[in-house]
């Protein structure tokens, strides 16, 4: 009974209180019924109160039947200066309906407008979760139970709308947003977008998208199932612009589990261009990127089967463009975690540049103990060198084969410094060139490079590797067999990314039991691909190394057929070489010396020697202006023992002085000779590694002995004899344009008189057909010396004359002007033998004047007087011509006779031009046509 009168006490109580409730509650809805200007700074105070943020409202009206409200003007400003967001509704009306029985009732919202909405900064004025006392909680349950527990979404639209967001450098506009929901009919919602970054100067522009739903809207339980369309966005960037890109995808979100999944996700980019390059090498090019799944559990990014391709790539460099063709990553799954940078993609398929077989694994972690990054990429027969000849970094038309294995490691921390590992070897290499001249089968070559790459300093420290042991290779007449002369390399160094600099801790390449070298030093490339400068500054250096490899190797073995004196050559002694190259922008010098020590040099079959030999050579290049030290290089030549016959054994030594682009010897030299000394002067050698090289010197001879001088280059025969001597100075002696000149005469004393030899020179000293060029005049020469004990018949009598502009190629004459002449001189007599009158008049005519009764009357005399002897020959354009000087009565004379006694030779065909060769035939006595007359 006790606890029966308490439930009623306490429903009694409950009904009481709930009366009170209800009749405060009908008595505030009449009082603001009849009193609407009371509501609007409830509701901005209630907004105000929930969002954070100052409200005000132009205007509010509402109606109980229909159901409706209707505001204008309403503005929601941050409070905080620093964060200034506003959202402004210039206008909004909804219908309402309560639906559901008591204590479930719903609130619906049908045919909402809002037009014009407008939301300027950041979203910070959205409200948050805040606690509540129980008071309200006890409101907000009673207004719940009597008016309506949720509100639901039914109809709407809006119309004109515009969001702008900014966060520092970036800021965001959607404009003319449109959307609309029903019960019949689905979300929709279409906008245009622009997103601006003043920092990185990028500018991105969506004129169109489209959002469209396949299921109704829920505002409650948001969920999206429909599709995505974005067409016509383009990009400018400081770096790269997007002429044109469209984005459509299926898609799922769901706002209470935060999962946004879409499936047959397409992009297409056409027109990605690199316009950030100064030198334009990447021209546009077309993107295209699917992915079969892409789901988004924030903070977690998944996908599945996504291809991303660029089609037909183009490369341009200063010579041709470059056509890459498609370029295809396939990525069957990955993770990536965008709150902690978590990125996982173990499995990249890669068909990029003709190659094949490529794998790429990333995985790169952001964690308190794991903060890395870890690149693989690797692939077997990937076709690697067929790809290097179809992009013709090796020539297209080269045979290659091989099988080729690759594989690059980069892990360390994300912000560097990263640790490189990179081997490249090649199998059965084999190749060979069009023409057959540069071959090579059965190779074995591998690369190995680990390297730290620091991404602070943007720069790269790394050492390589490389080793060929196995096969053969042949170029030209040049050979090596790889598994007896190895070939192995290695390279430390310092690569800078952004300065475009190497430096090189050290460099080697060894030929091995061949040729050793090494190279330290750096090199810097120009800007841009364009700009041709460079700056190098680097050491070429060859240790003390065995002659005779190199010279087995690289002269002897591959040009003993062509040269045979090399086959029988023999060398000896170490050489050495090192060369230091700096190079600014257009200028270049090269300094340095090539050393060869306790060489030797013999010909046993010649009886040609050098022994002894020790050479410094000091070198000096130089191109455009670059600076020029004080001092010139010292060098020299010592020679123990030369012995080059027909020169008599003797040693050798000059010093060397060398300069930029030359090379001189201060001091004479002398160069001992059969019979006498040459004295050679300083020599002066001007841009010697140039086609314009020049050299000046002096040549001096002081009383050599001809007999002995002829004797010793076996000028003249053993039994022969030329007593006389050679005196004289050339000066200067000059080569320029490969041609010699000279000035100044050489005296030869012989036959009693003397002949001077002037203008001595050659052009086209290193073609196959040299010139040589000389000017002689001879006085006072004794014709019984020069005749005596010849086959041409004895002439007595003194003679002069001279040979004018004489040139001599492939061992004949090819030009000259000769004058022969006898002189009347008191002691010596002037005859001349019948073989020698013969002689002249077939050279003369091609016919012996002893001829019949002629020939019957010579036979009769030996010899006979003459008053003079005077011929003319020239000899020009392969054109000969002979001819008498004496001339009377209108009859040409080669020999005129004294009196009425000797005989005279009467050229009867002064005009007469002949082939030369014809006249060598003549000399042969090979006949021709007219001649001269016996008187």
């Amino acid at each position: 009974m006790t606890s029966m009168r308490l439930i009623k006490k306490f429903i009694i109580v409950s009904g009481l209180f709930l009366c009170i409730i209800v009749i405060i509650l009908s008595g505030m809805g009449i009082y603001l019924y009849y009193h609407p200007e009371r509501i609007k700074p409830m509701v901005e105070r209630s907004l105000a109160a929930a969002t954070g943020a100052s409200c005000t409202m132009e205007s509010l009206s509402f109606s109980l039947r229909p159901l409706a409200v209707e505001a204008g003007g309403i503005l929601f400003e941050t409070l905080k200066p620093e964060q200034a967001s506003s959202l402004e509704i210039p206008f909004i009306r909804t219908d309402m309906a309560i639906e559901g029985p008591w204590g479930r009732r719903s609130l619906i919202l049908k045919n909402m407008g809002i037009t014009g909405i407008f939301m300027n900064g950041k979203f910070a004025i959205l409200p948050g979760k805040t606690g509540s006392s129980f008071p309200a909680r006890m409101v907000r349950g009673i207004v719940s139970l009597f008016f309506f527990r949720d509100i639901r979404f039914e109809s709407g639209e809006i119309l004109d709308g515009k969001i702008v967001a900014s966060w520092g450098d970036q800021t965001i506009q959607a404009r003319h947003i449109h959307a609309e929901a029903g019960a019949d009919k689905p979300l929709f919602v279409s906008f245009a977008m622009e997103v601006n970054n003043s920092f990185r100067n990028m500018h991105i522009k969506v004129p169109n998208v489209n959002l469209i739903s396949n299921n109704r809207f829920d505002i409650n339980d948001f969920k999206f199932n429909g599709t995505l369309q974005a067409e016509d966005i383009t990009l400018e960037d400081a770096a790269f612009g997007i002429k044109k890109m469209d984005v459509l995808s299926k898609f799922t979100y769901s706002h209470a589990h935060k999962n946004l999944k879409a499936e047959d996700f397409q992009l297409r980019i056409n027109g990605l261009a690199l316009v950030g390059t100064a030198d334009g090498r990447m021209p546009p090019i077309d993107v295209s990127l699917k992915a079969e799944g892409i789901s988004s559990r924030h903070p977690v990014i998944e996908i599945t089967n996504v291809t991303l391709q660029i089609l037909r790539a183009k490369v341009r460099t200063k010579t041709r463009d470059i056509l890459m063709g498609d370029i295809r990553f396939t990525i069957p799954d990955g993770r990536m975690d965008t709150e902690n940078g978590t990125i996982a993609l173990p499995n990249i398929r890669c068909d990029a540049f003709g190659l094949k077989n490529l794998l790429l694994a990333v995985d790169i972690r952001n964690e308190p103990k794991d903060d890395s990054i870890n690149l693989v990429f690797q692939g077997k027969k990937t076709a690697l060198l067929h790809a290097a000849a179809a992009y013709q970094l090796l020539p297209p038309d080269w045979e290659l084969s091989a099988e080729d294995t690759v594989r690059i490691e980069v892990a360390g921390p994300k912000a560097g410094p990263w640790q490189m590992r990179a081997n490249l070897s090649f199998e059965d290499l084999a190749f060979q060139n069009k023409d057959g001249s540069l071959m090579g089968e059965n190779i074995s070559l591998a690369t190995r490079t680990q390297g730290v790459i620091d991404l602070k300093d943007s720069t790269m420290t790394f050492a390589a590797a490389v080793e060929v042991n196995t096969g053969e290779a042949l170029y030209d007449r040049y050979y090596v067999n790889l598994a007896k002369n190895p070939v192995i390399s290695s390279c430390n160094g310092t690569y800078a990314f952004q300065q475009k600099f190497l430096r090189l801790s050290k460099l080697t390449f060894v030929l091995t039991d061949i040729l050793p070298l090494e190279i330290k030093g750096s090199f810097k490339q120009g800007p841009s691909i364009h700009d041709s400068g460079r700056d190098a500054d680097f050491t070429v250096t060859i240790p003390q190394t065995p002659l005779q490899p190199i010279f087995y190797h690289l002269l002897q073995e591959p040009y003993k057929t062509k040269k045979p004196f090399l086959a029988t050559l023999e060398t000896g002694g170490t050489v050495s070489a090192e060369f230091t190259v700096k190079e600014f922008q257009n200028t270049r010098q090269v300094t340095g010396r090539i050393g060869w020590r306790d060489g030797n040099l013999t010909l046993k079959d010649k009886g040609a020697s050098l022994t002894g030999i020790d050479l410094d050579l000091p070198v000096w290049y130089k191109t455009g202006s670059a600076e020029i030290p004080a001092e010139s290089l010292k060098g020299r030549i010592e020679i123990q023992s030369m012995a080059l016959p027909p020169l008599p054994e003797q040693p050798f030594s000059i010093v060397l002085d060398s300069g930029p682009n030359r090379i001189s010897i201060g001091s004479p030299t002398v160069i001992q000779v059969p019979g006498g000394d040459l004295r050679l002067g300083s020599v002066q050698a001007q841009n010697i590694f140039g086609p314009d090289m020049s050299i000046h010197t002096r040549l001096a001879i002081d009383g050599i002995n001809t007999q002995s001088l002829l004797s010793g280059i076996g000028a003249l025969p053993p039994e022969g004899t030329l007593a006389g001597a050679l005196t004289g100075i050339l000066d200067p002696v000059r080569y320029e344009n490969q041609a010699v000149t000279s000035q100044g005469q050489i005296t030869a004393a012989v036959f009693g008189g003397k002949i001077v030899f002037s203008d001595l020179g050659a052009s086209g000293i290193f073609t196959s057909a040299p010139v040589f060029k000389l000017n002689a005049l001879w006085d006072d020469l004794l014709l019984t010396e020069i005749t005596t004990d010849t086959t041409f018949g004895k002439i007595e009598g003194v003679l002069k004359g001279h040979i004018r502009d004489g040139e001599i190629a492939y061992g004949q004459p090819q030009r000259f002007d000769l004058l022969l002449e006898t002189v009347q001189k008191k002691g010596f007599p002037q005859t001349i033998s019948i073989k020698a009158v013969d002689n002249i008049a077939q050279i003369g005519s091609g016919q012996s004047p002893f001829i019949g009764l002629a020939g019957a009357f010579a036979s009769i005399f030996e010899k006979f007087p003459y008053e003079k002897i005077g011929i003319r020959a020239r000899l020009e354009n392969d054109m000969f011509t002979i001819n008498g000087t004496i001339i009377e009565g209108g009859t040409e004379y080669m020999v005129k006779r004294r009196g009425l006694s000797g005989v005279n030779i009467i050229n009867q065909n002064p005009d007469n031009r002949i082939n030369f060769k014809d006249m060598v035939k003549r000399i042969q006595r090979i006949t021709h046509k007219g001649g001269a007359v016996i008187n």
